[in-house]
C-alpha cells in the first residue's frame, strides 16, 4: 500500500467510527398535563408586579446521586397575583419525580429576582401531591421575601 492509500484508509476509517458513535441518542419520554392555580401574596409583602412560574421535579437522580429540585419549566411573566393561572407543561418523566411549583413576584419589572437594592419581591413554593395526573390543581401563597426554591424546599 502506499502512503496516501494508508492515509485515505485511516481517515475513512475515523470517519465511520465517529458517525457510528457520534449518533448516540437516548430517547426523551415527556409526560403532558394541565396546571391550574391560583398565587396570592402574604398580607406584609407587595402585591404589585408581574407573577413568575417555575415548574421543578421534586426529586432527581437516585442513590447517593439523589437530589431535590430539577426545573423543567418555567413561564415568565404568566400573570398577577390572585388571578386563576392555566398552563400546560410536559415533564421529563425520566428525570425525576414529584412536582414542585415555585412562583416569585416582579415587583420592580426586571425580570430578576432580588437584584441589588431590592429586598422585598416575595416568593414561594408548594409540592403537588396529586402529581403525575393530566389535570392538576394548586393554591399558592407567597410568603418569603428573597427566597430561590433551593431555600424553601424540603
Amino acid at each position: 500500500m502506499t502512503r496516501t492509500t494508508t492515509g485515505t484508509l485511516a481517515l475513512a476509517t475515523l470517519t465511520l467510527t465517529l458517525a457510528l458513535t457520534g449518533c448516540i441518542n437516548d430517547d426523551l419520554t415527556l409526560y403532558e398535563f394541565e396546571l391550574r392555580g391560583t398565587v396570592t401574596v402574604a398580607a406584609d409583602l407587595p402585591t404589585a408586579g408581574t407573577l413568575h412560574l417555575e415548574l421543578h421535579h421534586a426529586r432527581s437522580g437516585a442513590g447517593r446521586f439523589l437530589y431535590p429540585l430539577g426545573e423543567f419549566a418555567a413561564f415568565p411573566m404568566v400573570g398577577t397575583p390572585g388571578a386563576e393561572l392555566r398552563v400546560t407543561a410536559r415533564a421529563p418523566i425520566d428525570e425525576g419525580e414529584g412536582l414542585v411549583v415555585y412562583a416569585w413576584l416582579d415587583v420592580d419589572g426586571d425580570a430578576i429576582l432580588c437584584a441589588p437594592g431590592v429586598t422585598s419581591e416575595p416568593a414561594g413554593l408548594i409540592e403537588v401531591d396529586e402529581f403525575p395526573a393530566h389535570a392538576l390543581r394548586f393554591t399558592l401563597t407567597l410568603t418569603s421575601p428573597c427566597s430561590g426554591p433551593e431555600a424553601l424546599y424540603p
